[in-house]
């Protein structure tokens, strides 16, 4: 938790034009106003604001992480698609993954352990449709599927994903004397 508070309050939030910027702002005020009310709401019903968890303009908002949200809270059930993290404490693994695929989402997951073995078999068992071992989970390239399974997304897109979702495929047959 000290390491990641570290590296968070590293990042630069403002101008997505400028190449030192590391977090722009959110695409519409009201999503702003969503972010504030839910992270609000875990920390008034329990969760530990380890940083961030403020407006930084009226379009930015800074970098959170939240320790321990309650189960019920929005940050908990919800996808926030905002600068926030929530670290979960948890006994064993079988309980992080309970917890996780208990959601009705599952988009993306991330692993960080040293022992590719655990990595692998959490990965099996992770309801979500990509898994990052040792990254986050906006690592991102171009040929990847990018989609969520049961209520995160639309099906699945990327760049050759999207490219057949517009195609029509077509079956011609010929039957021709001058066809050998």
């Amino acid at each position: 938790v000290d390491a990641l508070k570290l590296e968070t309050e590293k990042l630069i939030v403002g101008d997505p034009l400028d190449k030192n910027t590391d977090l722009g702002p959110l695409i519409l005020s009201k999503e702003l106003d969503r972010v504030e009310q839910w992270v609000d709401g875990a920390i008034s019903a329990g969760a530990r604001p380890i940083t961030g968890g403020k407006r930084v303009s009226d379009s930015c908002y800074k970098p959170t992480i939240l320790l321990d949200p309650p189960e019920d809270a929005e940050v908990s059930t919800k996808e926030i698609f905002g600068p926030v993290v929530c670290i979960y404490s948890y006994k064993n693994p079988d309980e992080a993954v309970k917890r996780a695929n208990a959601l009705p989402f599952a988009f993306q997951s991330a692993i960080f352990t040293k022992h590719i073995d655990v990595a692998l078999d959490l990965s099996n068992r992770l309801k979500g449709t990509a898994v990052m071992i040792n990254d986050h989970t906006a690592f991102r390239v171009d040929w990847m599927p990018f989609g969520g399974g049961e209520h995160s997304g639309m099906g699945v897109g990327g760049i050759q994903f999207t490219i057949k979702e517009m195609m029509r495929e077509k079956l011609v047959v010929i039957k021709s004397r001058g066809i050998v």
